[in-house]
């Protein structure tokens, strides 16, 4: 049974939508939270890795020396063909290690962006079975450039990149595909977020009633795909 590492960055350790598929897949799941002291796999211990949010920010890595050393995990396993797939932070955190950047976005965005699959995503074993468009949500304030040799796979709700593949086996996403009610209820605890990005609560909820019922769907393809992709391999 193929052992997926999952590095963990908020206070609750929740896998949310990507639980059931990743299940469904056979993998061992190994989770880490590195936010209260959980260390890093060792060199080759995971046959692959899941990097999932936070509300840390890559623009000051500085403070956090366990995202420090994430990165450079990131980037031997990726250098090394270990699947990896990283969402939000750990996106962020896949591009920088493989050289990319991440910067402010203009403001906040609480949003669910539609984005359209590019040609790159066609046979993609993470991004190439989502219907397109596919409803992209985001709670975010920063961004990532596609790290050089990364190809892009979807088109941007916002300056930065939305999705890229870097290899044959490194995925980083911007926005929440794991994000079910109970991950959501616990971000709207967060009022002063929504002010920043000038959206109104109710308006976000309802926008919420129509669209997360397409969640399950949208993070079966996603996390089905990554782990059906691990299991085979």
């Amino acid at each position: 049974m193929a052992r997926l590492v999952v590095l963990h960055h908020l206070d609750a350790t929740l896998l949310g939508g990507a639980e059931e598929p990743i299940r469904a897949a056979g993998l061992d799941v190994d989770h880490r939270d590195l936010k209260h002291g959980d260390p890093l796999p060792a060199p080759g211990e995971a046959d692959a890795i899941l990097s999932l949010g936070g509300d840390q920010s890559v623009r000051e890595l500085a403070k956090y020396d366990y995202l420090q050393a994430e990165v450079e995990l990131l980037r031997d396993e990726a250098e090394r063909g270990t699947p990896i797939l990283g969402v939000c932070l750990g996106g962020q955190l896949l591009a920088r290690a493989l050289g990319g950047s991440v910067d402010w976005l203009p403001r906040r965005i609480v949003t669910w962006a539609e984005v359209e699959k590019l040609p790159a995503a066609d046979g993609d074993p993470v991004i190439g079975g989502l219907p397109d468009p596919v409803r992209a949500l985001h709670w975010n304030e920063d961004g990532f450039t596609i790290p050089p040799g990364g190809v892009e796979l979807l088109s941007r709700a916002a300056d930065g990149g939305e999705a890229f593949r870097w290899g044959e086996s490194a995925w980083g996403i911007q926005f929440h595909p794991e994000a079910d009610e109970q991950i959501l209820e616990s971000w709207y605890r967060d009022v002063d977020w929504l002010a920043e990005a000038g959206v109104d609560e109710q308006a976000a909820r309802a926008a919420d009633r129509v669209h997360l019922p397409g969640q399950r769907a949208t993070a079966e393809k996603i996390f089905g795909g990554f782990a059906r992709y691990v299991a085979s391999r």
